[in-house]
């Protein structure tokens, strides 16, 4: 019987040229990497057993081509960046990648303030960063020979790799080996993108919100950019139209008061439709211009699809046709291990308009080649269900399992009513709107321990950005009624806030001993989740008194100190719980995938929250959709009377596909 072929791994580090302007802190990643100015001047490499070596730039190519992708795994420290230049300008895509820096931030990301190399490196005990790349800042590598600055700059990439390498020997045996596969999944969706972009449609919207910004201005009297975006001017400015402007509680210090000027505050909302023209226009403006996010996020994105994805710079095919989009996410980018957006390109969170439901032109120019469709497929009310489990909730658990619309439900008890929020006039229009937003508010809401001034801000905002006008039935009365009422139905969710705060009290404060909750283990500091992976708390201890005289209990999770009390502990299982739910699920849906005609169409392109999204192609849609559907639907063997549900959607773009 024929062994299967040995896997080679490899250590690397890229180091490129790089000048004041020319650099990764002035463009975005993929636009320095596909630059004409880029250049590999040496990579510092170790395969196996052997030695730690430096390959010369010019000469990297040759070195690289005696090695197969399908039969090499890849260990770099930042490894979207070191495995994107990997792939797009040499056409190797590795068979894993292993991230080094993502291993430190989801086993260490409680303890360090930084994920530099010198940093983790550091915590570790592996030795010291080098300094030698500041002496070489817009050298060329043919100058940095003649400057006779090479020796020292060898040694430099040549330490970083061996602090890689440390890290990988330290991090790696307590790394789960699921996650290793996720970790590789979710390089991709970066390496190897397969969303294309409708330039077209992107350009003209870009354009259109330059318009609309410019035309924002003249109708606020064309106030100056500055007026608008400094508060304290901003403000100035109001008040000499006669404007008495509304403060609020400063969020960072509550001591202070602030400027109601953001884009949730009810009295925006007030000035958006005052009776002054130039007042309205000024909010107008004010809002346009301190919510960037449109502009750059499109400028950004543009930018990035206009790049020469077609050919190499010396005319060798790439592995990619043109217009590509590579959507860089950052693994264990959050406390609870989900993921957040990388290379300042959030692509988990594009902007919308108001009551779009997510059809956003920045959504819609994500698309599909011809001849595939983008599929996107969302676990329902997933963290309100887990919740539910968790808690021993059986009533919810059975409302959620049996398909009896817990939101209308709810909304029945706030009300004193039957609602069906379902149900529709003859004009289509839904008859219980507004009670039907509040019980699902409710649901999704208040699981976590939100109070009654809280849930009240909660239902505006939430309305505010639907564009769902509430006024004709929803008072504060009605909010306070909501949460004693979701109290008073659900009571074993409440019983679960109060046995967390035991339990925060005992073994996670003392260290005495260990608890089970849920699929989980409670001891000091830490909360082991069934992935192997664990919610970790620096430094946890009891920190003073409250107002009313309750013990405060805090730790710090990297720079930032964080309260907890029952609820909180019970939101963070429940996100790390989901979590686990949709990447396994994600696992589940490539591994069969591997069996069919287009495997890589099984690997997820973009997460977003509780959704992925897939690129499939029509000849196997039907198919596809169905085994994506059943994993997502699969319960997990650590839960098995979860009652998971989960939505498809599909169309030729991803905001189709929303």
């Amino acid at each position: 019987m024929k062994s299967p072929p040995k896997t080679d791994l490899m250590f690397l580090d890229f180091e490129t040229y790089y000048d004041r302007e020319y650099s990764l802190s002035k463009m975005p990643t993929p636009c320095y990497i596909l630059d004409p100015r880029f250049e590999t001047q040496i990579v510092a490499v170790k395969v196996n057993d052997g030695p730690h070596q430096i390959i010369d730039g010019p000469d990297f190519g040759a070195w690289l081509s005696q090695y197969d992708p399908k039969t090499t795994a890849t260990v770099t420290f930042n490894s979207l960046f070191d495995n994107a230049i990997l792939a797009w300008h040499y056409g190797f895509v590795p068979y894993t990648m292993i991230d080094t820096m993502g291993m430190a931030r989801a086993l260490l990301g409680h303890e360090l303030r930084r994920f530099n190399l010198k940093t983790v490196a550091e915590y570790l005990g592996l030795g010291a960063k080098g300094t030698a790349l500041q002496n070489v800042l817009g050298m060329r590598r043919q100058e940095i020979i003649g400057a006779g600055l090479m020796p020292g700059f060898k040694d430099y990439a040549l330490q970083d790799n061996i602090l890689s390498e440390g890290i990988y020997g330290k991090l790696y045996p307590q790394f789960p080996r699921s996650e290793r596969r996720i970790m590789d999944l979710v390089l991709r969706c970066c390496v190897e993108p397969r969303f294309h972009v409708d330039v077209d449609m992107l350009q003209k919207h870009y354009e259109d919100v330059l318009v609309a910004k410019q035309k924002m201005l003249e109708d606020a009297n064309n106030i100056d950019k500055i007026t608008l975006m400094s508060t304290i001017k901003f403000k100035a400015a109001l008040e000499a139209l006669g404007v008495t402007v509304e403060m609020k509680p400063s969020p960072s210090d509550p001591t202070k008061e602030v400027p109601a000027f953001s884009k949730t505050d009810e009295f925006m909302e007030h000035l958006l439709e005052h009776g002054d023209p130039v007042v309205a226009a000024m909010a107008c403006a004010r809002l346009g211009f301190k919510s960037t996010l449109e502009e750059t996020r499109s400028k950004k994105l543009l930018d990035i699809a206009n790049l020469d994805w077609a050919h190499y710079r010396d005319g060798n095919p790439r592995i990619f046709s043109g217009g590509q989009m590579p959507i860089p996410l950052r693994y264990g980018g959050a406390h609870t291990h989900r993921l957040s957006g990388e290379w300042k390109m959030n692509m988990q969170n594009m902007p919308t308009v108001r009551g779009s439901k997510g059809k956003s032109k920045l959504r819609q120019s994500l698309v599909a080649a011809p001849g595939y469709t983008v599929v996107t497929c969302d676990l329902s009310q997933i963290e309100a269900r887990i919740v539910a489990w968790v808690a021993g909730c059986t009533k919810l658990v059975d409302e959620f399992a049996l398909n009896q619309d817990p939101y209308s439900l709810l909304a029945s008890e706030i009300f004193g009513t039957t609602i069906n929020r379902k149900l529709k006039d003859a004009a289509g229009k839904a008859i219980f709107e507004i009670e039907g937003f509040i019980g699902k508010t409710g649901i999704l809401g208040l699981g976590y321990g939100c109070g009654k001034e809280n849930f009240n801000t909660m239902v505006i905002r939430s309305a505010r950005a639907q564009a769902l006008d509430i006024s004709q039935k929803y008072h504060r009365a009605i909010g306070d009624n909501a949460v004693e009422a979701y109290r008073r139905r659900y009571p074993e969710i409440v019983r679960a806030w109060r046995i967390l705060d035991s339990h925060i009290q005992r073994e996670w404060l003392s260290g005495s001993a260990s608890v089970q909750f849920g699929p989980c283990v409670i001891s000091y500091g830490n909360v082991l989740l069934p992935s192997g992976l664990s919610l970790r708390f620096a430094e946890p201890g009891q920190y003073g008194k409250d107002e009313k005289g309750y013990d405060i209990y805090k730790y710090r999770y990297g720079n930032f100190w964080h309260k907890i009390y029952g609820a909180k502990l019970l939101e963070n299982i429940v996100q790390a719980l989901a979590r686990i739910v949709v990447m396994n699920a994600a696992l589940r849906i490539r591994d069969r995938g591997l069996w069919t005609v287009n495997p890589q169409d099984y690997r997820f392109v973009l997460q977003a929250h509780d959704e992925l999204a897939f690129i499939i192609h029509n000849s196997q849609l039907d198919d596809a959709k169905k085994m994506i559907l059943e994993e997502f639907k699969r319960r997990p063997s650590w839960g098995p009377d979860i009652p998971l549900d989960a939505e498809l959607g599909q169309g030729a773009s991803y905001g189709a596909a929303k």
